[in-house]
């Protein structure tokens, strides 16, 4: 009689073990995920950007800007001068990299095809509402100035881009 108590108990032990694999008919996976922040500013320059001829005119390509942004209020670009933002004048130029010469070389810039605008040195040159694609927004910066006499001499200016979110 032990064995039949022994045998019916496991096979109660069986059943109920059992039940709730055998109840279950459906199970629920919850995935999640993020994507991280993305606001970068890449700036290639092209070969002439260091082999500018400022004896004569010129419009000129001399880099490439790709800018990348996810922000949900958009972005900014502006574009800084160290020559006109060192000075405190209003628009960019090339000037002498020895201190005793005085000689410099306005210019004009355009940024994606958009003459840019300066202000102390400085524009805003995107204004963005929205992100930009993921491979980013692609901007040619050309420089454009009317060739000069100038003394014999390395000229040169800095020009800084800065995105910033919204």
């Amino acid at each position: 009689m032990n064995r039949k108590k022994v045998f019916l108990f496991s096979l109660i032990v069986a059943i109920f073990a059992s039940l709730p694999l055998i109840a279950q008919t459906s199970g629920t996976l919850t995935l999640t995920g993020t994507v991280p922040p993305i606001l970068s500013i890449t700036v290639s320059s092209l070969p002439a950007a260091s082999a500018l001829d400022l004896s004569v005119d010129t419009n000129t390509a001399v880099a490439t800007v790709v800018e990348r942004s996810n922000k949900k209020g958009g972005y900014t670009v502006s574009v800084e001068s160290l020559n006109a933002v060192s000075s405190g004048a209003t628009q960019p130029y090339f000037k002498s990299t020895d201190p005793g010469n005085a000689d410099t070389l306005s210019y004009a810039l355009t940024y994606g095809g958009t003459t840019v605008t300066f202000s102390s040195g400085s524009a805003i040159v995107t204004d963005s509402n929205t992100r930009t694609t993921g491979a980013g927004e692609s901007r040619e910066v050309r420089v454009s100035y009317t060739g000069a006499f100038l003394y014999e001499d390395s000229y040169s200016d800095t020009l800084t881009f800065t995105i910033t979110a919204k």
